[in-house]
């Protein structure tokens, strides 16, 4: 049986394969993010990038490669519920993050999703499930560009891509503001 990694060392192979990748690693924004009055804290690995999304800022680079400290803790992403409340729980967490801005989409995105973990780690493509967005309500088109991709990856088996709704395949930052499907 391989040995566990530890969680500094998926960090730095999630960065590397990455930054081998072209990406530009970005360190981790503050907790109590700055300037933004929408957040009391930092509940997503794309808070620091927010502004490039919106088109209010550039970066010199196109791509990036994050680990971003988060908190969830009230509003729309509060994950108290789902840990608990108690003294043995808590709602912070480090979230790895591979961005483009404007320079790749989901084909290689989903690509290196899957040669990240298949290939560079390793795990078995038979216990692997992904999902893409159908719209419950009908008003977005369902996201069938990545299923496509995803029926594509070598050893994914066509009974495991699964499609769901807005609450599990739709990421939005508050009530405006930069969304969209995700698989």
């Amino acid at each position: 049986m391989p040995k566990m990694k530890t969680g500094n060392e998926i960090r730095q192979e999630f960065i590397h394969f990455f930054e081998e990748r072209g990406h530009k690693y970005v360190p981790s924004s503050s907790l109590v993010p700055g300037g933004d009055q929408t957040l009391l804290f930092t509940n997503a690995g794309m808070v620091q990038f927010k502004d490039v999304f919106l088109g209010i800022d550039k970066r010199n680079y196109s791509r990036a490669v994050n680990s971003q400290k988060c908190m969830r803790v009230a509003g729309k992403h509060n994950d108290l519920d789902d840990v608990g409340r108690d003294d043995l729980h808590h709602t912070f967490f480090e979230m790895l993050g591979n961005w483009s801005f404007g320079d790749y989409y989901k084909k290689e995105a989903i690509q290196w999703a899957w040669e990240l973990l298949t290939e560079y780690w390793g795990l078995d493509k038979s216990r692997l499930w992904v999902t893409c967005f159908k719209d419950e309500k009908g008003e977005i088109d369902t996201d069938q560009e990545a299923a496509e991709y995803w029926a594509l990856q070598p050893g994914l088996s066509q009974e495991h891509i699964l499609f769901y709704g807005r609450k599990e395949n739709f990421w939005e930052m508050a009530d405006i503001g930069p969304c969209g499907p995700c698989s």
